[in-house]
């Protein structure tokens, strides 16, 4: 049986001497447990390129990494907004738009979670403490590969089979959904109230806060999440 071919979205590095485009290893090494083939898709501004990525892919994993600029959901740079890429920022922006054209499967993960919130018309709070006082660290110390805070998981979700009501996560992010899209559902939230998940309620669309590949190898759930986009693909390509 052919394999599925997952593509993922890259980081720029420019802080070298020649600049750069990576991704990290713990994204490949999941989607391959998944049973699918990893191809990295890096950021272009060539429009014909970017149609034949999408020839090639039979899904889409929008990756972790820097800010988004606050221009692509209307607001002005508040003084706790990070480094952003204009370039990544336009390239995802159009992948996602031409994937939910071509109704590929997406799955977007922290930075690609709210990636794919403002390219449907959400917002973000441009630092978690916008959202309340009383937010946690969500940027944590932990080693990578352990929870730091858990989630509340609704049973009517993509999670809900894997984690069940309640699960502990993994946290690397500064900002967060502020208003959702429309179309979507939020499916998790973090005890401080923080949108963790969400997905589509037509569309083969998931998105986590988490980052899930950063746990896979120590916690067989997170790669089940990984399990089951791979196989959400396999359902969409053989229909």
């Amino acid at each position: 049986m052919k394999k599925m071919i997952i593509g993922l979205t890259c980081c720029e590095r420019e802080d070298v001497e020649f600049p750069s485009q990576r991704l990290n290893e713990d994204y490949i090494d999941a989607v391959i447990q998944s049973g699918a083939v990893p191809v990295m898709l890096p950021i272009c501004d060539d429009e014909d390129v970017i149609n034949q990525y999408l020839d090639c892919i039979d899904g889409l994993i929008v990756t972790g990494g820097i800010d988004i600029n606050p221009l692509f959901y209307h607001d002005l740079y508040h003084a706790k907004q990070g480094v952003s890429s204009f370039r990544r920022d336009i390239f995802e922006m159009k992948l996602i738009k031409k994937c939910t054209e071509k109704k590929i499967p997406m799955f977007g993960i922290c930075r690609g979670h709210q990636m794919i919130n403002v390219v449907f018309g959400g917002t973000l709070f441009q630092d978690n403490t916008l959202l309340s006082k009383d937010v946690f660290e969500h940027d944590q110390k932990e080693k990578k590969d352990y929870p730091i805070h858990s989630i509340e998981v609704d049973k009517e979700s993509f999670l809900y089979p894997i984690f069940k009501d309640k699960y502990y996560v993994n946290s690397f992010h500064h900002q967060s959904i502020k208003d959702l899209a429309d179309g979507f559902r939020v499916i998790a939230r973090s005890e401080d109230q923080i949108i963790e998940a969400i997905q589509h309620q037509t569309l083969d669309i998931w998105a986590v806060q988490f980052h899930p590949e950063m746990m896979y190898s120590r916690d067989k759930n997170m790669q089940e999440i990984f399990n089951a986009f791979t196989k959400k693909c396999e359902e969409k390509k053989n229909v």
